[in-house]
């Protein structure tokens, strides 16, 4: 996969305009120059990643304190693809059938689920997942402005429709971000009601991440058990990632902090801590 240098659009509330360079054969947006090589999850999971000639991922191994327990396995066979635990017997984590960019379109995933899900995606010119069906019902849509995913949404909990997405009733994930660019690719801001892991999404085929790096998480959107609606107002607290980047450019740790937007806006270094994820990546040539 050639290089090429992410360009930098308008983040919000913040404003900055940069130029409109590094086009690739699909899309305005380049593509990342770099990949992860392994993540550390916040409760200590290591999960390596190795990498076919082609760009697409080979294998993806889990760890926890020195001891492999799991080594989840990409087999390729035409637009099928097959992802086994060799590991534990060649146990089925997931199949998906993909697009012509290695993206699922059709997924049925097993792992550490008592019944498969069954998964329908579709994404944008772009390269991003715009709408996924979990068991036959749209279960979460994402809003892409200027290469940055301003939300995900997640169906309320009093009975809202997946026709009312734009609706109040719906609960949203709204994003913020810094100026620096996501040169890896690195899910941040990654859909959760896809009911897929984030060690899947980091192997690329749910789409591309956002092209800044994720700065705020904060849901719109507040469930009122007392007059059972979804009331369309700011959560009290919102998640706030401190940019810190390595040597090469690379989102090195991702802190999640946790507070009230009067915490963030005047002090948030004192916000309360709420997972930690740290990244080595490398530059893809």
């Amino acid at each position: 996969m050639a290089t090429a240098t992410l360009v930098a659009v308008s983040c919000e509330k913040e404003n900055d305009k940069k130029g409109d360079e590094g086009k690739t054969e699909e899309t305005q947006l380049a593509q990342p120059t770099h990949r992860i090589k392994s993540m550390v999850s916040s409760g200590g999971d290591v999960y390596t990643y190795s990498y076919n000639a082609n760009g697409t991922v080979a294998s993806i191994e889990a760890s926890y304190d020195g001891e492999a327990y799991a080594n989840f396995v990409y087999k390729y066979e035409g637009t099928k693809l097959t992802v086994v635990n060799e590991l534990d017997g060649d146990k089925l984590a997931f199949e998906a059938f993909l697009d012509a960019n290695n993206r699922a379109v059709e997924m049925e995933y097993y792992y550490d689920k008592s019944e498969p899900v069954e998964l329908e995606l579709a994404y944008d010119k772009d390269g991003f997942l715009v709408s996924c069906k979990v068991n036959g019902t749209l279960k979460t849509i994402q809003n892409i402005v200027d290469g940055d995913i301003e939300f995900w949404t997640r169906v309320g909990k009093y009975g809202e429709t997946s026709e009312d997405a734009d609706a109040s009733g719906w609960r949203k994930k709204m994003h913020t971000y810094h100026a620096e660019e996501n040169i890896a690719g690195i899910h941040t801001e990654w859909d959760e009601d896809t009911e897929v892991k984030r060690w899947v999404y980091e192997s690329g085929i749910l789409g591309r991440a956002s092209v800044h790096v994720c700065k705020t998480a904060w849901w719109w959107g507040v469930n009122d058990d007392d007059t059972q609606t979804v009331k369309p107002e700011y959560a009290a607290k919102l998640a706030y990632y401190p940019l810190a980047l390595g040597a090469d450019g690379c989102v090195a740790t991702e802190t999640k902090l946790y507070d009230t937007k009067e915490k963030y806006e005047t002090a948030p270094d004192t916000m309360g801590e709420d997972g930690v994820y740290t990244f080595v990546c490398e530059e893809i040539k």
